[in-house]
């Protein structure tokens, strides 16, 4: 994929050398020529010193051609505008940090439907850390929440057939991984054993009911 970051904040750059180890073709774009100097000699990340706000800049970055644009400037503002640039160029994806959560409904009016809140992401995390300490890592979506948990000695659902599991509406196991192998969903869970759930926000209660009684130890 070939991916267009505006702003080299410290989420921006840490997103474009993720996505460039991941073999993507990444193109940032900065104002300050030190951040850009930084980039450009740690990785062969494609950099552009300029303002993203202009569409001359936007058209050297080839950013017609991109799979997504990524507004990550420290003001949500500036984010917003970025966006607005870019979508009017004719990008079909266009994400953007939002720092301030009350700025969400302006971005969602203005037609960006791909918001990213750090803050939020991050308490959102540690939140699952706390109330779900089996879950190895976690994704909001819009209308559900995917996670994936090792399984553990001890475990509940351990000797148990994914098929005896009893899955209330709104929940399904969706993987099973055993040593890098992706198994039948209708096997025995053993230990260490990888298993990726999707569970709607209609049925979260339901969710964490069914995740606590199976994968947790004793």
């Amino acid at each position: 994929m070939y991916i267009v970051i505006a702003g080299l904040s410290d989420i921006g750059k840490n997103l474009a050398e993720l996505l460039f180890k991941e073999r993507n073709e990444v193109l940032v774009i900065d104002r300050d020529p030190a951040r850009c100097a930084e980039i450009a000699e740690g990785s062969d990340i494609m950099v552009i010193t300029g303002d993203a706000g202009q569409k001359s800049t936007l058209e050297e970055a080839r950013v017609r051609n991109a799979h997504a644009f990524v507004a990550a400037a420290g003001d949500d503002s500036e984010n917003l505008m970025l966006c607005m640039v870019a979508k009017e160029i004719g990008v079909k994806t266009v994400i953007s940090l939002v720092d301030d959560a009350e700025h969400t409904e302006t971005f969602r009016q203005a037609g960006i439907n791909l918001q990213v809140n750090p803050d939020i992401v991050a308490a959102k995390h540690i939140y699952r850390m706390i109330s779900h300490p089996y879950v190895k890592d976690y994704l909001s979506l819009e209308s559900a929440e995917i996670f994936e948990i090792e399984v553990e000695e001890d475990m509940k659902c351990v000797g148990k057939w994914v098929s005896k599991l009893a899955t209330p509406n709104g929940v399904k196991v969706l993987v099973v991984q055993r040593e890098g192998k992706y198994l039948l969903l209708d096997t025995e869970i053993k230990p260490k054993d990888w298993l990726t759930l999707i569970v709607t926000r209609e049925s979260a209660k339901q969710g964490t009911e069914f995740m606590n009684r199976w994968f947790v130890k004793g």
